[in-house]
């Protein structure tokens, strides 16, 4: 069993930039790390974006402390052997091409860090248990995607627990290791695109260079190439925006982001059951 803790993490705008990581390792690797941070942080539950920018329990402190703090705690998961993916997304570039669309980005994201957790615990023939920070207003979504996909991609159910957990970070040191990946994942598109442009940060070249830390990232490209190739998506996929609104009035619902990940997954299990008797 390989064990993922996941977090998310956005700019301070909450409207350039939005990250989600997941950080996996055995429970050795786990236990070895959560020992020294728990050491580094004297038990204060650690927050990346406050410790990085001196605000919440780090506001009376030194700003070279803090800094001090933060770097210490980077070298901790670069040397622990851990692996982590996150996924970084560009909200002024969704919000340019998609600007009437649901702002689903947090779960594009999420999706895209589940895959890749999938991935490695198939490389190594294990089964990935995840466990990310609760988020209260996505965690119930998140759930039934993180479900759904289990369910319905039949490569990934060999490889995923059969539950995801949702765990506050402040209780959970684990989780407060992955928000600090989740943050350098966030700061590196956002010091590309935001209006002040920035070097590479030195706590994220501490992980890069592990080469077992990599961090993806969409922007304008990926998102004007994704609108180029809607229409043939939704064809191969026999989903489209009219069956959508079809499959709501039959049921008597209104349009909200739930719902719209239940008509994917019914869709998804329509097309599996069609396959299945062919």
């Amino acid at each position: 069993m390989l064990l993922v803790y996941g977090d998310e993490s956005m700019d301070e705008t909450r409207q350039r930039v939005c990250a989600v990581a997941g950080i996996i390792g055995t429970e050795e690797q786990w236990n070895a790390l959560e020992w020294q941070w728990m050491r580094c942080t004297n038990g204060v539950p650690f927050h990346a974006n406050d410790c990085d920018s001196d605000q919440g329990d780090y506001a009376s402190r030194p700003h070279w402390e803090n800094k001090a703090l933060y770097r210490d705690l980077t070298i901790l998961p670069a040397n622990s052997g851990l692996a982590g993916y996150g996924q970084a997304i560009d909200l002024t570039a969704k919000n340019k091409v998609f600007p009437e669309s649901e702002d689903i980005t947090y779960y594009t994201a999420f999706q895209r860090v589940i895959f890749a957790m999938e991935n490695f615990a198939q490389s190594f023939g294990q089964i990935a248990k995840l466990t990310f920070d609760m988020r209260l207003e996505s965690a119930h979504n998140a759930g039934f995607l993180y479900g759904s996909l289990r369910e319905t991609e039949p490569d990934w159910t060999p490889h995923l627990a059969s539950k995801i957990s949702f765990e506050f970070a402040k209780d959970n040191p684990r989780i407060q290791v992955a928000d600090l990946f989740a943050r350098e994942a966030m700061k590196g598109l956002d010091n590309h695109i935001g209006p002040v442009k920035r070097r590479i940060r030195k706590s994220w070249q501490a992980l890069l260079e592990t080469q077992r830390f990599e961090v993806d990232a969409f922007s304008v490209e990926w998102f004007e190439d994704m609108k180029r190739k809607l229409p043939e998506t939704e064809k191969k996929m026999d989903m489209n925006r009219d069956m959508y609104i079809e499959w709501l009035r039959q049921r008597n619902r209104q349009h909200n982001v739930s719902n719209m990940f239940q008509f994917v997954d019914w869709t998804a299990r329509r097309d599996k059951r069609k396959a299945a008797s062919v």
